[in-house]
């Protein structure tokens, strides 16, 4: 909706130059459809209610109508999405991200970007999750950031033979 509201906007602007032609406003300034990875991966295209992704990327293929382009500019749209997991990239949100850029670049169309995240989405095996300890900086004040993480010899003992974690020894005077 916020596309399509800019386009209106756009559109009512240049009926106020002169020096343009005046154009009818198209009864359809934006179509789109969704762009989905199916269950082996491959990039297809869907039309779904808003919300029902189940990764944390979104893209679309768009038409926009504007003045410059009253039959139709195509461009892809990629968007992360803020409300899953904090907007985070894993796995699947990068395979959607490159497929569709990929499209984008086949296509020869325009690709745009829409970045609101916290980050890359890295995972833990959830048998160490727990043992991780902090090294900070300074130990009375958190603030001033930390070192690195690290195990203690007992827990990482346990954990070695799992091929779970991959240690340095650090001696700290």
């Amino acid at each position: 909706e916020m596309v399509r509201q800019a386009l209106k906007k756009l559109w009512q602007s240049t009926q106020t130059f002169a020096h343009l032609p005046k154009c009818p406003l198209p009864s359809e300034l934006l179509t789109f459809t969704e762009l989905v990875l199916d269950p082996q991966g491959q990039l297809v295209q869907m039309n779904r209610l808003p919300g029902g992704n189940e990764i944390g990327m979104v893209a679309w293929r768009m038409t926009l109508r504007t003045p410059e382009y009253p039959a139709g500019r195509e461009i892809i749209v990629i968007s992360n999405d803020i409300t899953h997991k904090i907007g985070s990239f894993g796995p699947q949100e990068d395979l959607l991200f490159l497929q569709a850029s990929e499209m984008s670049r086949e296509s020869g169309i325009p690709r745009i970007y829409i970045s609101a995240n916290s980050g890359a989405r890295i995972g833990l095996a959830e048998e160490i999750r727990h043992m991780f300890h902090v090294a900070w900086q300074d130990m009375a004040d958190p603030y001033k950031g930390f070192k690195y993480l690290y195990l203690t010899p007992q827990d990482y003992k346990k954990v070695s033979a799992l091929n779970s974690v991959y240690c340095e020894h650090i001696d700290e005077l």
